[in-house]
C-alpha cells in the first residue's frame, strides 16, 4: 500500500502571520514562491555591489515619477510573494505603507542573479510573466550579460532580450533613461 504524500503549501496571510509569529528570526532570508517558503541565498559581494549601483543610478529618476524599492516584497498572488533586488514602482502617497505593491504597480523588476540564476530564470521570471510585470531585467553575474524580458503572457514573456557589456538599455516606463551594462556589472 503506498501512501501519497502531499506538500503543504502557505498563503501570503497564512506567511505573514506566520513572521508575525515570530517563526522566521530577524535575519532569516526567506520569500514565497507558489505556496512554499524558500530561503534565498546569501547575498554576495558582487551581487550586493551590483544592487547598488542599480540603487544609486535609479535614485536619479525624479521621486514624483517613481517609487525605488531595493529587496522588498512584492505580492503577485495568493500564494506568491518574492522579494527582487530593485523595483520601481509607480509613486503612491503612503509609499506602500497600507499594502505590499501589486503587478499591475510595478514598472520595472530586477532580479540580480549569481549562484541561483537558473532557479531566477526557470521559476521567478515565470511568475512574474504570469502576473503580469510588463518588465523584468535579470543581471546574470555569472555570464555578465542583461537578460531583459518585457511583453508579458500567461506563457511566459514575448520579448527577451541579452545585452552585455558596452551596451546600454532603457526601461520601457522611462525611455529616456539609460543605464549602462559596463556601469551596472563594475
Amino acid at each position: 500500500m503506498s501512501v501519497q504524500i502531499q506538500r503543504r503549501l502557505f498563503t501570503v496571510q497564512e506567511y505573514h502571520l506566520m513572521n508575525e509569529a515570530g517563526v522566521f528570526g530577524e535575519d532569516d532570508r526567506v520569500e514565497l514562491i507558489e505556496g512554499e517558503i524558500i530561503q534565498m541565498a546569501a547575498i554576495g559581494t558582487r551581487h550586493a555591489s551590483s544592487v547598488k549601483r542599480l540603487t544609486r543610478r535609479f535614485s536619479l529618476i525624479p521621486e514624483d515619477r517613481v517609487t525605488l524599492g531595493v529587496q522588498d516584497p512584492i505580492q503577485l498572488t495568493e500564494k506568491t510573494e518574492p522579494q527582487p533586488d530593485v523595483v520601481l514602482l509607480q509613486p503612491r502617497a503612503d509609499y506602500y505603507e497600507t499594502a505590499h505593491p501589486m503587478p499591475s504597480e510595478v514598472l520595472l523588476l530586477v532580479e540580480v542573479s549569481d549562484s541561483t540564476v537558473d532557479y531566477d530564470r526557470d521559476v521567478k521570471v515565470p511568475n512574474y510573466s504570469r502576473s503580469g510585470i510588463q518588465e523584468v531585467w535579470l543581471w546574470d553575474l555569472e555570464v555578465n550579460c542583461l537578460e531583459v524580458y518585457r511583453n508579458p503572457t500567461a506563457n511566459g514573456y514575448i520579448s527577451v532580450q541579452k545585452f552585455e557589456r558596452g551596451e546600454t538599455v532603457s526601461p520601457l516606463a522611462f525611455p529616456n533613461f539609460v543605464v549602462s551594462i559596463d556601469g551596472i556589472l563594475g
